[in-house]
């Protein structure tokens, strides 16, 4: 193991009561639908030329997503004050998102077959249509976000999923696969395979409401914080939890050498620097001088979650 991280106290809070008894779980539930709505609305109908396209595009969307990147991208727009929706950024963020997920799965990267509780795109429509299906997504965001007319959010998108993004994760997480544990590169591996694309659905959000340089600032280090401490959770949960609960095959990680966090660090190790950085995310969000409330719900729900 490689390095230690101490467990830190999660300041005073009271998780799950916004402002009028509403829970979190209530609102990630109400925004969720939104989402699903918004999709629906924005992805081609199944029966658009060719159909086998579009009927994987939406088997692989709609599929019972959790929707925290879209979500992030709302709930900071509400923080700071934006009452017009910002459902097509929150949607090409979705779509982006689960591109990568059908590629993610394919037999050259992971090999899995399951998905959010069902088949990979790859094993209900074969290899072929997953890849172009996964490229269809991908393109398809960026018209979303050209037709919303906001240069910056394209570009905040792109920067996040280049070669120096999601991109560069991903290289290097295959990578990784049989390598000695080592801590730089876990580090970059998590930046930015995962918490790169978090960070930008809280900055898409608020860059879309006008946000002050103060604010993006603070808001940005809250982003990669809780990215950070998402995807280390979900190492976490690779190991402890199962197919049923993950809705994906539990145990992959070890099944293909990949290079976990608490494969470099240990397990205890882990679970502390997910309560570090939420911490730290935490603190960031008092340099936002607006009701935060949400913001700090959705960091405890993703430190406790189960899936």
């Amino acid at each position: 193991m490689i390095g230690s991280f101490q467990p830190l106290e999660i300041p005073l809070y009271t998780p799950n009561a916004i402002g009028k008894n509403i829970m979190i779980s209530t609102y990630l539930k109400e925004k969720q639908a939104v989402v699903d709505a918004a999709i629906e609305h924005f992805l081609p109908a199944e029966d658009t030329r060719p159909t086998v396209l579009h009927e994987a595009m939406r088997y692989t969307v709609l599929n019972g997503g959790k929707r925290i990147r879209p979500i992030l991208c709302i709930a900071t727009a509400e923080a700071l004050g934006m009452t017009d929706p910002v459902l097509a950024p929150a949607v090409s963020l979705e779509l982006y998102h689960c591109s990568t997920l059908i590629h993610d799965d394919l037999p050259c990267m992971d090999d899995d077959d399951l998905r959010r509780g069902k088949p990979t795109c790859h094993i209900q429509f074969g290899e072929a249509n997953a890849v172009l299906t996964g490229d269809a997504l991908m393109i398809y965001a960026f018209q979303l976000l050209a037709e919303y007319g906001n240069t910056n959010l394209s570009l905040e998108l792109a920067h996040a999923a280049g070669s120096r993004g999601v991109i560069a994760g991903q290289v290097e997480d295959l990578a990784a696969e049989g390598c000695e544990p080592n801590a730089d590169l876990i580090e970059f591996i998590h930046l930015n395979k995962t918490a790169i694309l978090i960070k930008a659905s809280v900055r898409m959000g608020a860059i879309a409401a006008g946000a002050s340089e103060t604010e993006l600032n603070a808001l940005s280090i809250f982003g990669e914080k809780i990215g950070l401490a998402f995807q280390i959770e979900d190492d976490i949960l690779d190991e402890t939890s199962t197919d049923d609960v993950l809705g994906k095959p539990a145990g992959s990680d070890a099944e293909h050498h990949k290079m976990t966090y608490p494969a470099v660090h240990g397990m205890d190790a882990a679970q502390a620097r997910v309560k570090q950085l939420t911490v730290e995310a935490l603190k960031a969000l008092d340099r936002v001088p607006h009701d935060t409330t949400i913001l700090r719900e959705i960091a405890y729900f993703l430190m406790g979650r189960q899936f």
